[in-house]
């Protein structure tokens, strides 16, 4: 009964499974033992399959991201699996029955009804959230039990149709920030009808850190964006954004960025990156996954002078990946946007760039970032 009642579990999520996509779409040693209360915790899983950074939400789902935690700290997770995959939908683990192969008939039984109260939230099931697995209320049913959560979790790769559905009943308690290509392939592993997993994915630790990079290493990281027109070398400001910093170092590390262009040159005061439907058409990228979620915006006070980078600020006041160089001192949008950063060599090639000839504001030529190093 209590298998059939697992599986009834995988069909819930088997609703939402949808096929992958052209998405247009450094890790550091431990600071100590991060608390189960602590504002900015991520989980770092090392996995057969490579590694996965996690970022917590203590403030959405406290007693979920304290349970992780503690079970973290005290190993439970290590040597577990990844046991239900669904290509490019999902993948589930965390079941400390995994931990023993004799037990696979089992697999996905464990771990469950832990006392923790539903704790769902704002954030949505898109990809790369990781949120808590429900026990069904009985064989067969597609329903499931409030309150029911424990060990096991599940990382979102593709939302589908039935994504409102999860929304309100699921507690998503974090998000990959690095690693949704470690997941994409981990789901394409080979997986019985119902989607077991055929072969041991094992999550060999689970280590809690706080956020990565801090802000002391990101004041001292170098940037390179190498164009077409030549090198920008910037710095970041972290005291100012972190956040955003952070983003952007995650972005850039994962690839986003590579080969995409500065798609708007306007009025030579400033130029901005970040459109996706500029990758080439033979891009790796347009067959990757990544997590991109919106971030609010961290206004601050630094000045949009030449060679300023910002994130720009969406309209319901977050931030995402798209970003902008000031070319030409321009106060009057001081404020307005979210400034990360500084060009400290190559202004040459900013200028370069700036007088570029274009249609509108688009660039006649293409003016590609070939890659992004730190």
């Amino acid at each position: 009964m209590r298998l059939a009642q697992t599986l009834c579990v995988t069909l819930v999520f088997l609703l939402f499974c949808a096929l992958t996509f052209d998405q247009v779409a450094a890790s550091s040693q431990p600071i100590g033992e991060v608390q189960a209360d602590s504002e900015n915790p991520e989980a770092v899983l090392d996995t057969s399959m490579g590694q996965i950074v996690i970022e917590l939400f203590p403030k959405d789902a406290p007693r979920h991201v304290e349970y992780f935690i503690k079970n973290a700290q005290a190993g439970a997770y290590d040597g577990t699996t990844f046991h239900r995959l669904v290509k490019y939908g999902l993948i589930q683990g965390g079941d400390p029955l995994s931990k023993n192969p004799r037990d696979r008939a089992r697999y996905g039984t464990g771990g469950l009804n832990a006392g923790l109260p539903d704790e769902v939230n704002r954030n949505k099931h898109i990809p790369g959230a990781i949120s808590s697995v429900l026990e069904a209320v009985r064989a067969g049913a597609t329903d499931v039990k409030p309150g029911s959560s424990g060990a096991q979790f599940f990382i979102v790769l593709n939302a589908g149709p039935a994504q409102k559905n999860l929304d309100s009943t699921f507690t998503v308690f974090g998000r990959v920030v690095e690693g949704m290509d470690v997941a994409s392939n981990i789901s394409t592993s080979p997986a019985s009808a119902t989607g077991v997993a055929a072969e041991r994915i094992v999550i060999k630790k689970v280590t809690i850190r706080e956020k990565s990079p801090t802000i002391e290493q990101m004041k001292s990281m170098p940037i390179t964006i190498e164009t077409s027109l030549g090198n920008l070398k910037l710095q970041l400001l972290p005291d100012s954004a972190p956040t955003t910093a952070r983003a952007f170092v995650r972005y850039a590390r994962a690839g986003l960025y590579d080969g995409t262009t500065f798609y708007r040159v306007s009025q030579k005061y400033y130029m901005e990156a970040g459109y996706l439907g500029d990758w080439p058409q033979d891009s790796a990228n347009r067959k990757k996954q990544f997590s991109m979620w919106p971030i609010a915006a961290e206004k601050n006070d630094i000045k949009q002078q030449r060679g300023t980078v910002s994130m720009r600020v969406a309209q319901d006041g977050t931030t995402s990946w798209y970003f902008f160089i000031t070319s030409k001192d321009n106060p009057a949008l001081d404020g307005k946007n979210v400034s990360f950063a500084k060009v400290v060599e190559g202004l040459d090639v900013l200028d370069k760039i700036a007088d570029a000839e274009v249609d509108g504001d688009k660039p006649k030529q293409r003016i590609e970032i070939k890659k992004i190093t730190l």
